[in-house]
């Protein structure tokens, strides 16, 4: 078997001198070509206002369906029918409000009066959070009849969502009461 040289080390004074010298670090240059055009691509993927109007509009009319189907799910314990409107995890939210005051009895039977979009702060265009003012009447009946176990008409509610782009139309990811004022 042949004998093979160890590789050979560099001369100190080679290693030095290459310490030595100045390196030219890449950011500066990257920051003086490219940041220019990171502005610019950034810029273009803000929405202007009127895609803000059309976006505030588009989840007002989206909450305006989707709140009565809401109020329904409550009366009738089926959260199915939200299955286009609610992601999965609101739905069991749902279920779980539901099935807690069947336990004791009871049923809400909630009527939206109105609703007023507050606030709408939407990022890379899948994700919003939205806050809404909800006048509701809130009647909570005997199970199985239509007795009013009690009640409170006119109450105005604020309520933050977390909304989800899925695939052409908004979608709740959870649903939030901040605050109650009784009118």
């Amino acid at each position: 078997m042949p004998m093979t040289e160890p590789p050979r080390s560099p001369r100190p004074g080679r290693i030095a001198r290459r310490a030595t010298r100045p390196t030219l670090s890449p950011l500066p240059v990257l920051l003086v070509f490219c940041l220019p055009l990171l502005a610019v691509a950034v810029g273009a993927c803000r929405p202007t206002p009127e895609e803000k109007a059309a976006d505030r509009e588009e989840i007002a009319g989206f909450l305006r369906e989707y709140l009565p189907k809401m109020a329904e799910a409550y009366r009738t314990g089926d959260t199915e029918s939200l299955a286009s409107y609610a992601a999965q995890k609101e739905r069991e939210a749902i279920k779980k409000r539901v099935r807690d005051l069947a336990k004791q009895g009871q049923v809400l039977a909630p009527s939206l009066d109105s609703l007023e979009v507050e606030d709408v702060r939407i990022w890379s265009r899948v994700n919003a959070y939205v806050t809404t003012v909800e006048v509701w009447d809130i009647r909570v009946l005997a199970a199985g009849s239509d007795s009013v176990v009690r009640q409170q008409l006119d109450q105005s509610n604020r309520v933050k969502y977390q909304l989800k782009r899925d695939g052409d139309h908004w979608r709740v990811f959870w649903r939030q009461l901040e605050q109650t004022f009784d009118n």
